[in-house]
């Protein structure tokens, strides 16, 4: 059998047409097993310190994290919230700030306010454009003072979207707690 340049041109033409689907189709493959290099890269150049996990966990280092990256873990920008004790406390309640970066913008970040167990008063304040809230101190008085009443504060809110490549929702997110005990003058 005699073969032309016509031939072997329609020949090479095909061979690479299977070639390319061959790439393509392993390339889709390792997407559908979660391979994902442009998100393992977030993770690089210390950029892991900055990031969290889809259970809102740091990092423990880069290789942890290039790893959840490459088998298709969704990666979230460090997301905090904390409530902290004004320096000024009233006898008898509570007095919290709250602030936090990383949350979902326009979003609200709600700080509960404690007393022997219950809730009694909660402040929505709405996360900024930038990911961050800062609160005004956020308080309750009680008069008489009885001494012993138990307070507390903590917050909750949301991080923002995933950074990663398909983007996730946003993840819960807790404050520490603040405690006090009334001191009755």
């Amino acid at each position: 059998m005699r073969t032309t340049t016509s031939t072997k041109i329609a020949l090479a033409i095909a061979l690479l047409g299977t070639l390319a689907m061959t790439l393509v189709l392993a390339d889709g493959a390792l997407a559908a097993r979660g391979g994902n290099t442009a998100n393992a890269k977030l993770c690089q150049k210390d950029g892991w310190t900055k990031l969290m996990d889809s259970t809102a966990s740091p990092f423990a280092d880069e290789e942890a994290c290039v790893s959840h990256a490459a088998q298709g873990g969704a990666i979230y920008g460090q997301a905090t919230l904390h409530v902290e004790p004004c320096a000024s406390q009233p006898f008898d309640g509570i007095c919290v700030s709250t602030s936090g970066s990383g949350l979902q913008p326009g979003s609200v970040a709600a700080t509960t306010l404690f007393k022997n167990g219950s809730s009694i008063l909660e402040d929505f304040p709405i996360v900024q454009g930038d990911g961050t809230v800062d609160t005004s101190p956020v308080s309750h008085f009680d008069i008489p003072c009885v001494l012993g009443n138990e307070y507390s504060a903590s917050a909750t809110g949301a991080s923002a979207d995933s950074l990663s490549s398909p983007t996730t929702p946003g993840l819960p997110i807790t404050s520490d707690t603040v405690a006090r005990t009334s001191a009755c003058p």
